[in-house]
């Protein structure tokens, strides 16, 4: 449809430049007709081919305006604007000085490059000539950043951690949330994966959300800001996280770890629960179900309700039987929790049987 309306255009132009120029050089009726059909063929042509390179041009000034932020596209244009108008008031001198041949272009020039030196400063400068006016090219039209005791930034893995919304409903996680629309993208595209874990902990993620949004407290709030020169989620986050000033959520110790070190203050969710859990210490009996082999052959690998992972020692045989009690022999504080090291209580049991007749054979011997 574009290529066709510049098409009518130029034939309409060309039609008439074509029947004007015939008739100045001969009779108006013959030659002008003449000019007029050739100059109908040649716009035809023409602006065919240039209905086409306009299309594309302007393709490509679409992609270069969506890779940057919509407040530099706007401050840019008004900095354009601006520019190409004060060089032609400073130029407009040159009209009575000069010939109009020689000032015409020499205006527009001018223009056109004082024009295009305050687009770019203008979109380079776009965040402080908001603050300037009042406004802010941050969410939730603020004018200073996000303090960080204000709230929490929050990543897709916190989102899909089941303990979120109790701790929320607690009111341990002061100030509100801040979900990034890309977030909630990655958290859509989670759920409709084949996956069957992960689809299910990202719907239910989502209507971890919607009750937050629903009943409160905090306050959840979702962003619209892109980070259009970096690609992955996680570098999207820390990035955002970094020009709000604001802490980072998140159950994912990696991430964590590289927030930290670009000076962005986070919160580990699981090492989080993992400090207000209860107290496990070795030789306590607890209750949980083996899920998958360990690593190790002869183990067992489960998890408590508060997240925190159990390998079992000599728990292969009981992986898939259903909850079962476990001795904890030893607990080890990670980077992302607790690990805990346990065996099946009726291995135990052998073991105190068997140091007992140990024990009995030495005296014996003695």
């Amino acid at each position: 449809m574009f290529v066709e309306i510049v098409r009518l255009f130029i034939v309409v132009l060309g039609t008439a430049g074509g029947f004007l120029a015939g008739r100045d050089l001969g009779s108006p009726d013959a030659v002008g007709a003449v000019g007029g059909m050739l100059g109908c063929l040649l716009g035809y042509v023409t602006g065919g081919i240039l209905g086409r390179l306009l299309e594309r041009a302007v393709g490509v000034v679409e992609r270069r305006a969506d890779r940057l932020p919509p407040a530099q596209v706007l401050a840019g244009m008004v900095g354009g604007v601006v520019g190409g108008a004060t060089g032609a008031l400073f130029a407009a001198p040159l009209v009575v000085l000069l010939s109009a041949r020689l000032a015409i272009p020499l205006v527009g020039l001018v223009a056109w490059v004082v024009g295009y030196l305050g687009f770019r400063v203008a979109a380079r400068k776009s965040e402080q000539l908001f603050h300037l006016v009042g406004l802010s090219t941050r969410p939730l039209v603020r004018v200073t950043p996000y303090d960080r005791t204000e709230g929490f930034l929050v990543d897709t893995s916190a989102i899909m951690d089941g303990r979120l919304l109790p701790l929320a409903r607690s009111g341990l996680l002061d100030g509100d949330l801040l979900v990034p629309r890309f977030v909630v993208d990655e958290l859509q595209g989670l759920a409709d994966a084949p996956d069957g874990t992960r689809a299910r902990r990202a719907r239910r993620g989502l209507e971890v959300l919607d009750v937050i949004r629903r009943e409160g407290p905090p306050r959840l709030y979702l962003l619209d800001d892109e980070v259009p020169e970096v690609d992955a989620v996680d570098a999207k986050l820390v990035a955002l996280a970094r020009r709000l000033q604001i802490r980072l959520l998140t159950d994912d110790a990696n991430l964590s770890r590289v927030a930290e070190v670009q000076g962005v203050p986070t919160c580990n969710l699981r090492r989080l629960v993992a400090d207000l859990g209860p107290e496990v210490v070795p030789g306590e009996v607890v209750r949980l179900a083996l899920t998958r082999p360990g690593r190790e052959e002869g183990q067992g690998v489960g998890f408590l309700e508060d997240g925190s992972m159990v390998v079992v020692n000599r728990g292969a045989g009981l992986v898939g039987r259903g909850e079962q009690a476990f001795v904890v022999a030893s607990v080890v504080p990670t980077s992302a929790g607790r690990l805990l090291f346990a065996r099946p209580t009726g291995a135990v049991d052998r073991d105190e049987e068997a140091a007992t007749r140990d024990r009995r054979t030495t005296a014996g011997s003695a």
